[in-house]
């Protein structure tokens, strides 16, 4: 049986999501600068998370409490990097310094700050989370490599309690007006990114739109394709 802590973490909730409705979209991603479009249901998602939640205990060896540092742009790989973290009871902090923390996630763009945290993990945010194309310094993990060796299925090894993105998901909710099975589109200069790309939706029974690069295409033709219904 598969463990939920309910909608009091992140990764409780998604299990919840994937079990009450496994298929229906739950992310999509847009990239209005290379046409790219990926949609995730909630078990893909999980799917996904689970196995990264599982490369940071049992490969990474991170502990309750650590710190990961992530270094990503707006990217449905955000979503899964904070569910895992959630799974794992360590610290999603995207504005962290790499030497405090335990683990840094991060994109090419970055690579200058690899080998600063105890761990370095690459993302390499290719379509369908496919591996990074060019070879890696020694020593620095690659995200999609090392994450496909890990189960479907990751089981927690404790109850972390209630987690402050969910609550601060509860609070934005009630502040913005936002409603039951809203659609939600998502861009880069949205300072609550971070709470909608997956928080939000998941307390909403929602869905989140997100668009990285969005002058570089037709936000309206994507928000009406999408029908989206909050901004």
């Amino acid at each position: 049986m598969k463990q939920s802590f309910g909608d009091q973490t992140l990764w409780g909730a998604l299990q919840a999501r994937a079990r009450r409705v496994p298929a229906a979209p739950l992310v999509t991603y847009y990239d209005l600068a290379t046409g790219e479009r990926i949609e995730l249901s909630a078990v893909s998602v999980e799917n996904a998370v689970a196995k990264t939640a599982g490369l940071l205990r049992d490969e990474l060896d991170v502990q309750p409490g650590d710190t990961v540092a992530v270094r990503l742009p707006l990217h449905w790989q955000r979503a899964v990097w904070q569910a895992a973290c959630s799974a794992v009871a360590a610290r999603y902090e995207p504005a962290a310094e790499p030497l405090t923390a335990h683990t840094l996630v991060t994109d090419r763009d970055h690579l200058d700050l690899a080998g600063l945290a105890t761990e370095t993990v690459i993302v390499s945010l290719a379509p369908f989370g496919l591996p990074s194309a060019e070879p890696l310094p020694a020593g620095i993990v690659d995200h999609a490599s090392a994450a496909r060796a890990h189960p479907d299925v990751f089981i927690a090894s404790a109850d972390p309690g209630p987690e402050p993105l969910m609550q601060e998901a509860a609070a934005l909710i009630f502040s913005q007006g936002r409603l039951e099975a809203d659609r939600m589109l998502v861009l880069e200069d949205d300072p609550h990114a971070d709470l909608l790309i997956l928080a939000v939706p998941l307390r909403l029974h929602g869905a989140a739109v997100i668009v990285r690069h969005a002058a570089g295409g037709d936000v309206e033709a994507v928000a009406a394709a999408e029908r989206v219904t909050a901004r």
